[in-house]
């Protein structure tokens, strides 16, 4: 058969098995079930050896549709990945109307906004490193809006460009370079940057996913609040040389529906600036928080977040199925084949958790034990 098609790494995790194909940079979790009767496909030499072998079990008509639905399965796994190039795109410096510096301990970098609207893109997350001292800085950036469409350079070479509609693709590619240029770092040094935020006891970390709306974000407040340090709120970067979650700088994006609970926990919390992006997201403010110690920990645990009004705290275990549906869409992982290995690696090494929550003391208490349990 078409052994082109097949998964290019395997890994059993728990129940299932997680495949990724590397013509698509795509990950797909299966039952043992599906990757026998894979298996069985990719190594018929036709069809009809496949439904053949299949006739001791079930009829001939029934072997063709497996045979159809597997082949099916393979090719939309294996829908070429394309990496977006805007190489041809020059920095038009007609565009840098405002400028904006932050220095992060030792190191400043400066970007220039084409305007206050296009600065909210950006600004808002990393505003409490904002300093008003001319500095000299050792990474620029420009984002700037044309034409409906935003871009994004670094040192004058360009990084990005995407639909003013699809701003957060900007947001993602701009953390990944500020990540490189704080951290020495090229972007092809990263497993990726996972959709989620990390907190850390100062030892290890652990990583928190979820829908949005889900109250990660107000989770991850309350934890920093409450004797935990926020490592990463919302993009986590996982580096290949040794698998640990490195430090993001932004801020704790917190949303409406958060305020009452936050407002009396959170230091001069009706002083932060209200920032809205559209009117699907709603108004936003951003909760700086303190840094911790060192610039990246070893993660122990992913952990799924489900606020629900009036639930008692639980965590229960769950699969790896659950967790990747809600971890992989809004992740950027790399394409490279060695770090996909590291990333199904990693995967194996996670304790892996859904939690339940509503009462904020609770909830700490059950994340410090769940800390003291994996240390």
């Amino acid at each position: 058969m078409n052994t082109n098609l097949a998964p290019t790494l395997k890994h059993f995790n728990g129940d299932y098995w997680v495949f990724w194909f590397k013509t698509s940079n795509s990950y797909s979790v299966v039952q043992p079930d599906f990757n026998l009767l894979l298996e069985t496909y990719l190594e018929s030499k036709t069809p009809n050896q496949f439904t053949a072998t299949l006739s001791n079990h079930i009829n001939v008509s029934e072997s063709r549709t497996i045979a159809e639905t597997l082949y099916s399965y393979l090719k939309d796994s294996n829908i070429p990945y394309i990496t977006p190039q805007i190489s041809s795109v020059t920095l038009n410096p007609s565009n840098r109307n405002i400028l904006k510096q932050y220095t992060f301990g030792d190191r400043t970098i400066q970007i220039y906004y084409s305007s206050e609207a296009v600065a909210k893109v950006i600004h808002p997350a990393i505003a409490h490193y904002f300093t008003k001292t001319p500095i000299s800085a050792g990474t620029t950036f420009d984002i700037y809006l044309d034409n409906d469409n935003l871009y994004l350079f670094k040192d004058q070479q360009p990084l990005i460009s995407a639909s003013k509609y699809n701003y957060h693709k900007i947001q993602g590619k701009f953390i990944m370079h500020l990540l490189c240029a704080l951290h020495d770092k090229e972007e092809q040094d990263w497993i990726g940057t996972i959709h989620g935020s990390t907190i850390t006891d100062g030892n290890a970390s652990m990583l928190f996913v979820g829908q949005s709306g889900k109250g990660k974000s107000t989770l991850c407040t309350l934890l920093a609040l409450n004797g935990f340090y926020l490592l990463a709120d919302d993009v986590s970067p996982l580096l290949s040389e040794n698998k640990h979650i490195y430090y993001n700088p932004s801020a704790i994006s917190t949303k409406a529906g958060a305020f009452d609970l936050l407002k009396p926990l959170v230091p001069n919390f009706e002083t932060l600036p209200l920032v809205t992006f559209n009117k699907s997201k709603g108004q936003l403010k951003y909760i700086p928080s303190q840094k911790p110690e060192q610039d990246h920990y070893p993660c122990r645990a992913i952990i799924l977040v489900n606020y629900t009004p009036g639930s008692n705290t639980k965590l229960e275990t769950v699969s790896i199925k659950t967790i990747l549906e809600t971890l992989i869409p809004d992740s950027w992982l790399s394409p490279d084949p060695k770090h996909a290995q590291q990333f199904l690696d990693w995967l194996s090494t996670q304790k892996l958790y859904q939690l339940t929550y509503s009462d904020t003391k609770s909830v700490t208490s059950e994340i410090s034990t769940l800390f003291k349990q994996l240390s």
